[in-house]
């Protein structure tokens, strides 16, 4: 089992340098909240990761943030998510 699980951690330690790993990868997120963190996606057939992502402050929110994928040289995984502004809370 610690093997599986060394693997595993190997594999997630790759994503995070940016390195795609089976269509996989970790985007830096720029600006915002949460700045500095990364995000893992799952690539497109283009070899794109989706073009937006959301993050909110809480399981519901109450605040939701958009980040849009731009190109960048300047990170091993030639994206980044960076930070458009807080989106307006909905009502379910």
């Amino acid at each position: 089992m610690s093997t599986d699980n060394s693997e595993h951690m190997r594999t997630i330690d790759r994503w995070l340098a940016g390195e795609v790993v089976n269509n996989t990868v970790g985007i830096k997120v720029v600006g915002g909240p949460f700045d500095g963190q990364t995000k893992i996606v799952l690539l497109g057939e283009d070899g794109r990761p989706p073009a937006v992502i959301r993050a909110s402050d809480g399981p519901a929110g109450p605040s939701r943030h958009a980040y849009e994928a731009v190109r960048s040289t300047d990170v091993r995984a030639g994206w980044i998510y960076a930070y458009t502004g807080p989106e307006p809370a909905t009502e379910s």
